[in-house]
């Protein structure tokens, strides 16, 4: 029987835990696993988490990282990278993680491969972020490494925004500013597997907020993806190399890519679409391993 490692900070995470049923499901054993309390140990070559030898799993699934500061955050991708240099087969591949996860990194990707995106402006100056809002009128400000809608903020083209991105780039060393897209109260998560569009939905804000994410109290309705957001959808995931992903979409005055993820969460578009998107995951770790 294959040993399959699932990634995963919180034991009790939906995620985590439809992947360990979908991974049953298919006959072999899900592990969890987190990389709080992974070590690297360099004279044995051996790398562990807890008790758990990770070099002796056939794959890993991550779930997600787990939260960690600057040298946490690298300690942990270069784990994965010595795992996969190893022979475990890593999903999604570390190289995937860290350029869904660096919205700088994504956004310049989409832009060099023609994926539609809002205005985006990324630096250390002042001046230069106070021009870009002035031009933008209304910017969405994000932390390059961010996760569920943590620390964003909307700022006008007013004395508050522009007290607001002197203490936001005071705080960060530099700002990631996004001009805002009039939209219709929506945004779009749209769940990718091995090519493969498995479920979509309108991520809605709740009264009085602007901000679509679930985890924010946004709520999740079933959407059917027009050919053409399909299609930028599948292209942004091949061009990050993700196995599965989630695409975050938003309607203007045509469709814009606000960001990928590369660790995203399956229960909205459980919830909504009735579509276990972690059964599509463990096939491919199924196929993965056993034609390997």
């Amino acid at each position: 029987m294959k040993n399959i490692g699932i990634a995963v900070t919180d034991p009790d995470d939906w995620t985590g835990v439809a992947l360990c049923n979908s991974v049953t499901h298919y006959g072999m054993k899900p592990v969890k696993f987190s990389f709080s309390n992974a070590t690297s140990d360099i004279p044995s070559g051996k790398i562990h988490a807890g008790k758990l030898e990770l070099s002796t799993f056939d794959a890993i699934i991550v779930r997600d990282l787990g939260p960690a500061e600057q040298n946490g955050a690298a300690l942990r991708f270069d784990i994965l990278c010595q795992l996969r240099d190893s022979g475990v087969a890593v999903i999604n591949p570390p190289e995937a993680i860290a350029q869904a996860a660096n919205k700088f990194v994504s956004s310049c990707l989409f832009r060099k491969k023609g994926i539609p995106t809002p205005k985006t402006l990324v630096t250390g100056d002042i001046d230069a972020a106070l021009r870009a809002l002035s031009s933008f009128g209304r910017a969405v400000v994000k932390p390059v490494f961010g996760y569920k809608g943590i620390g964003v903020e909307c700022v006008k083209d007013d004395t508050g925004g522009e007290t607001k991105l002197r203490m936001l780039l005071e705080k960060n060393g530099m700002i990631y500013m996004q001009e805002f897209i009039h939209n219709p109260g929506r945004d779009i998560r749209a769940f990718v597997v091995d090519g493969e569009v498995k479920g979509s939905i309108y991520r809605i804000a709740p009264a009085g907020s602007w901000i679509n994410n679930l985890s924010q109290g946004g709520r999740a309705e079933a959407c059917a993806l027009t050919r053409e957001q399909e299609k930028i959808t599948l292209k942004a995931a091949k061009i990050t190399g993700t196995v599965y992903a989630g695409l975050d979409i938003i309607e203007g005055d045509r469709d814009y890519v606000l960001e990928i993820n590369g660790t995203p969460s399956g229960k909205g578009i459980f919830e909504a679409c009735g579509v276990d998107v972690t059964m599509g995951i463990a096939e491919y770790v199924f196929d993965r391993t056993y034609s390997g």
